[in-house]
């Protein structure tokens, strides 16, 4: 990418990209099985609902390298970007690490079963994952609530009709409450019906 200077990406941005890299290969590496009498088994991450995990992680990575190698934005979210990536980084790696240590664990003479080498070195990359995407978060100023903006278009309506919101269908005010105007009568309609032909006017 023309222009494009590695030392201007913070460190965080670095550390978030370099773990989902790390991530992805110890994805494929020994990640639960047994070992003993000179023969082992073993199965990699994408198992069970580890893989929704890994999934999450990655994703994460994704936004992050896209925003630094790319300059791509995301779409207006309800939270921050950084929020997210924290987000789908800890509840990815939560999955992951949670999904290891319920398989079948024990130690029996000569034979070890549980969370192997590659487990352990997916678990490390996933928590420094989350830790340098919480600094990122802090470092940003975002904010943590769900932002309501999407709520209040509701008060946009009601800045157009005067200070008044329209009231659904069978709604009555609560005694007190500010009744909003009669609307205005439209330019080619008369105020007021005009009179019965066969009445007398008054």
């Amino acid at each position: 990418m023309p222009g494009f200077d590695l030392k201007q990406v913070s460190r965080n941005d670095k550390g978030i990209v370099g773990a989902g890299i790390v991530s992805f290969i110890a994805s494929f590496l020994p990640y639960w099985g047994w070992s003993g009498g000179g023969f082992s088994s073993s199965t990699s991450a994408w198992t069970g609902y580890a893989t929704f995990g890994l999934l999450l992680m990655f994703i994460a990575a994704v936004v992050v390298a896209a925003r630094v190698f790319a300059n791509a934005k995301l779409p207006r979210l309800p939270v921050g970007e950084n929020v997210l990536v924290a987000a789908l980084a800890a509840l990815g790696t939560l999955l992951v690490i949670i999904r290891g240590f319920t398989y079948p664990h024990g130690h029996l003479p000569g034979v070890s079963v549980g969370v192997m080498w590659g487990g352990y070195v997916l678990f490390i990359a996933g928590i420094a994952m989350t830790a340098f995407a919480v600094m990122n978060f802090r470092a940003s100023g975002e904010k943590l609530a769900w932002d309501a903006t999407a709520l209040n278009r509701p008060a946009a309506a009601q800045a157009a009709t005067g200070g008044y919101a329209p009231a659904p269908a069978g709604y009555a005010p609560a005694p007190g409450a500010p009744v909003p105007p009669p609307a205005a009568p439209a330019a080619d309609q008369p105020a007021y019906p005009p009179s019965d032909a066969g009445s007398p006017s008054i």
